[in-house]
């Protein structure tokens, strides 16, 4: 096996080189995926026969009353809901209802499955049940809001039963579990009720209460209240007023009494009557006095009659200040009256004010809890009415039916999967076959794995010639001069020549290979009779010193050639041999020459390589395997270029930087690599990043025959 260095590279690996490198392995996977497909198939043939059958629900929820469990579900999401029907379907619950309801503790197949399934904590009934879930599906139906269960068994008649069952089950386990739900609900509505009951009568108790402690019997009217405060300021203010009068009355009165005056503002009529008779007696009297004089007698009685009114007029004002002083103080009183009831009527302002606080929260209190104790039982009562017509929140939507074909096997699904592992196992084998591959195959493997110059592809004749009259390589080229596989040999030897094109004198070209029976020969000879028919004065030198092959094919009746010339014995135009067919000369080796690369070494060598090039234009020089012997080492010096074949896909990567390494030691070097013995038709398949990848596109330039 190849060690790292030879795998491809990643780079080379897009999707058209890929596709082309799938394409030479392709028999090899063809071949895994129908033998895949094959036992596929018999495989489902001895597989016993199984049935399904499915019963089809669909979730409808009942509309329940506010506050209960399902209600609450089904506002958070109904898919959640549904996802919870499919898990309750596949409980053990449910499995025991079905084996309780068809008495399947009595199957015998079942009893033997439940063997499987019993443990210490598990009951018979129980491990049957476990037997009969390992067997069914339940699953929604995409996004609907149906969900399905499904029974397998070898029975058709009992899948269809049981899967009926399983629908039936879960019903009325779903009916069971919410008939328990809204018991439980229930008690603690009564529970509660009872309690907010208590909380009312207790509520009313307080406000009762309340009312007696405080005298509320009736309900508080601030309004009232506020309504007289405001009728006692205003009767307030008008007795202070008629006090501050009667005040100033009582003042003057008492002033003209202390004065002696009666002229006082304050009168009554008496006083009017007395004051205008006081005038008249005191006009009389003036006039007396100034007519008659003081001693007059009618004089005395008129003083005496004016100071009789005077002394009526003292008198009233007297009984006048008295009156003044009495109303002033009954003004007084009054003032006093209305102050008090005042401050009596805003004290018990005040009183209502913070009572009716107080009152008010007690009695919201009591309100708060009679609501409260009305809306739950509002929701009770919807309890038990909707607990009267209660039913399963799925019903059956389509029941199981016999089934009339084995759910299982499933022979396109099996054959299916077959092919697919087929397919893997033929890509796996492909791949390790790419990546581990010891042979080159591209002009992407040359230049990145050896590192030098890529020249041709050189095809075999029965890939590149449609009907070839030969089946020597060698002698195609003189039959089929007009083919791709004649054209491969041109393409080598101009690549060669123009390499060198700045040589004087004849081009000397080096033709070797790493191992033997990688088409150097064939090469040798095929190149130095294009060069030849193609007008070029050529000789093609036979250095294989152990095969001869050269030789052999063109000159096997030699006895003398190169070591004679070398020694001296024969002249160039002794040894060399005419091709008439091409005009190729061909300098052989004589059958004794031996096996020794010294010859190659001597002086006498290069000077026949100097004749040789004065001579031809062209030197072509077939060479022995560099792994095999040292001779093409010692000759590398003397070649203008030298070619490397390397066999397609067969030659060992290794092996050819092997032979890279043996040459560039020496100090020479290789000029170019060509690939021999392509299959022209599997190469224009999958050769991605080789030209030969297109020949296809060339053929019809090419002449077939």
């Amino acid at each position: 096996m190849a060690d790292a260095t030879n795998m491809r590279p990643e780079e080379r690996q897009d999707l058209a080189g890929l596709f082309s490198r799938l394409k030479r392995h392709l028999p090899i996977i063809l071949a895994c995926v129908i033998v895949a497909v094959v036992l596929a198939w018999a495989v489902s043939k001895v597989l016993p026969r199984r049935y399904t059958a499915s019963a089809q629900l669909e979730y409808t929820p009942q509309n329940a009353v506010a506050g209960a469990p399902q209600a609450q579900l089904s506002d958070l999401g109904r898919d959640a809901k549904i996802d919870a029907e499919v898990q309750t379907m596949k409980s053990l619950p449910v499995a025991v209802r079905v084996v309780e309801q068809l008495k399947l503790d009595r199957d015998p197949e079942l009893r033997d499955a439940a063997k499987d399934f019993a443990t210490d904590a598990a009951t018979g009934k129980q491990a049957i049940a476990g037997a009969l879930l390992a067997n069914m599906s339940a699953a929604r139906v995409g996004t609907t809001s149906l969900f399905e269960v499904g029974y397998t068994d070898k029975n058709p008649l009992k899948a269809m039963q049981i899967a009926n069952a399983f629908a039936q089950s879960f019903m009325t386990e779903d009916m069971e579990t919410k008939i328990a739900q809204y018991r439980e609900v229930d008690g603690r509505l009564n529970s509660q009720l009872e309690e907010l009951r208590s909380k009312v009568e207790r509520a009313d108790a307080e406000v009762a209460a309340y009312r007696v402690r405080n005298n509320l019997l009736g309900q508080p009217d601030s309004v009232t209240a506020e309504q007289e405060i405001s009728s006692i300021r205003g009767q307030l203010a008008s007795a202070r007023a008629e006090e501050a009068a009667a005040r100033a009355r009582s003042a003057v009165s008492g002033s003209t009494i202390v004065g002696g005056g009666t002229n006082s503002p304050y009168s009554t009529a008496t006083m009017s009557t007395l004051r205008q008779q006081r005038a008249q007696v005191a006009a009389r009297v003036a006039a007396l006095q100034s007519r008659y004089g003081e001693r007059y007698p009618a004089l005395a009685d008129a003083r005496k009659e004016l100071d009789a009114i005077d002394g009526q007029l003292s008198r009233e004002m007297r009984d006048l200040s008295r009156s003044a002083g009495n109303a002033t103080q009954a003004a007084g009183s009054t003032t006093a009256s209305l102050e008090a009831s005042l401050a009596a009527a805003q004290s018990r302002l005040a009183n209502n004010v913070r009572s009716s606080v107080d009152l008010a929260e007690l009695q919201r209190t009591a309100q708060n809890a009679r609501d409260a104790y009305q809306q739950l039982l509002t929701t009770s009562t919807q309890q038990n009415a909707q607990q009267s017509i209660m039913r399963a929140d799925s019903r059956l939507a389509a029941p199981a039916a016999l089934p009339l074909k084995p759910s299982s096997p499933n022979v396109p699904v099996l054959m299916f999967m077959g092919a697919v592992l087929g397919l893997a196992v033929g890509l796996a084998i492909a791949y390790i076959r790419e990546r581990w591959v010891q042979g080159l195959d591209t002009v992407d493997d040359i230049e990145t794995m050896l590192g030098v110059d890529y020249f041709n592809s050189v095809p075999t004749p029965a890939s590149s010639i449609e009907k070839p009259r030969t089946s020597d390589p060698a002698e195609a080229t003189l039959l089929h001069p007009l083919s791709a596989y004649t054209e491969a040999f041109r393409n080598l030897a101009t690549s060669m020549s123009f390499t060198v094109s700045g040589v004087q004198g004849g081009k000397v070209l080096g033709i070797t290979s790493a191992l033997p029976k990688e088409g150097k020969t064939t090469t040798s000879m095929s190149v130095a009779r294009v060069l030849a028919t193609g007008g070029s004065r050529t000789l093609l030198l036979d250095t294989d010193l152990r095969r001869r092959s050269v030789t052999v094919a063109l000159a096997p009746q030699a006895q003398i050639g190169l070591s004679e010339v070398l020694a001296g014995t024969a002249t160039l135009d002794q040894v060399i041999v005419r091709e008439e067919a091409t005009g190729l000369d061909v300098l052989p080796l004589a059958p004794t020459i031996g096996t020794s690369s010294h010859i190659f070494e001597t002086p006498d060598f290069s000077a026949l390589i100097a004749e040789l090039r004065r001579r031809y234009e062209h030197i072509v020089v077939d060479t022995a395997p560099v792994l095999a012997v040292a001779d093409t080492r010692v000759l590398a010096h003397h070649f203008d270029a030298l070619a490397l074949l390397v066999r397609w896909r067969s030659t060992p990567a290794r092996a050819a930087r092997a032979a890279l390494h043996q040459i560039t030691s020496v100090g020479a070097g290789v000029t170019g690599v060509a690939l021999t013995m392509v299959n022209l038709k599997v190469q224009s398949q999958s050769g991605f990043g080789d030209p030969s990848y297109y020949a296809d596109y060339m053929k019809d330039y090419y002449a077939q025959s």
